[in-house]
């Protein structure tokens, strides 16, 4: 399998470096300035994009909806600043520097080929939920499909917000004591462990696994 690496930039500092990296891991490093050129290209390893050029954010938001499962990385001058945040938010796997583009690739792209397919998606920081019990967030992802993400005793639940037995959205039911009913048939589930607890519904739920790293909360989109 060939692993692309896509880079949108054109601060020779970033492409020196992804250059680099490209080279001591054996990556095809395809260079492109445009928009237009980064939706051209074929499906990518992962992809760099340089967040100080104009509709970047656009760019990264188009490129997670055309490439769920390619690694996204953002590239700033300076750590911290909205603009980091907003990249998060839009959907980069991983935001940082010029001078460290290519040791963070490096270590995250390992791990990413490593379990193909391994995504993750930052919700919240942990003190904005640390009062708030239930559901607390609704999340599309093109991939995993609808999900519900819950604050239960303490502990951040992610699960499929479709019930397995007539696909109605669980985040529309009742939460009591880690419990969640069916508002249109009444199935119940544990939703931490996404144990089905009652009928009609013949299956559990799917969970996802998540971390909390830096007082923030990821969500890891491979099933956990």
């Amino acid at each position: 399998m060939v692993m692309r690496l896509v880079v949108l930039a054109t601060d020779r500092l970033t492409l020196r470096n992804v250059g680099r990296l490209a080279d001591q891991i054996g990556l095809e490093m395809i260079e492109v300035s445009t928009f237009d050129e980064l939706g051209d290209q074929p499906h990518p390893t992962a992809v760099v994009i340089d967040l100080e050029l104009d509709d970047a954010i656009g760019a990264v938001e188009t490129s997670k909806q055309q490439w769920p499962q390619a690694m996204l990385v953002g590239v700033v001058s300076k750590p911290g600043g909205g603009v980091w945040k907003r990249a998060e938010l839009a959907g980069c796997d991983v935001v940082t520097t010029r001078g460290a583009v290519a040791k963070v690739v490096a270590k995250r792209l390992a791990t990413w080929i490593e379990a193909p397919g391994g995504r993750r998606l930052r919700l919240f920081a942990t003190s904005d939920v640390a009062g708030r019990l239930g559901l607390v967030e609704r999340l599309e992802d093109p991939v995993a499909g609808p999900l519900a993400v819950y604050h239960i005793g303490g502990e951040i639940c992610v699960v499929q917000d479709v019930c397995p037995h007539a696909g109605a959205r669980l985040s529309q039911g009742e939460v009591n004591v880690g419990i969640v009913t069916c508002p249109e048939h009444g199935s119940q589930f544990d939703i931490c462990s996404g144990e089905r607890l009652r009928g009609p519904s013949d299956a559990g739920l799917a969970t996802f696994r998540v971390v909390i790293e830096g007082g923030q909360a990821y969500v890891h989109l491979d099933q956990g």
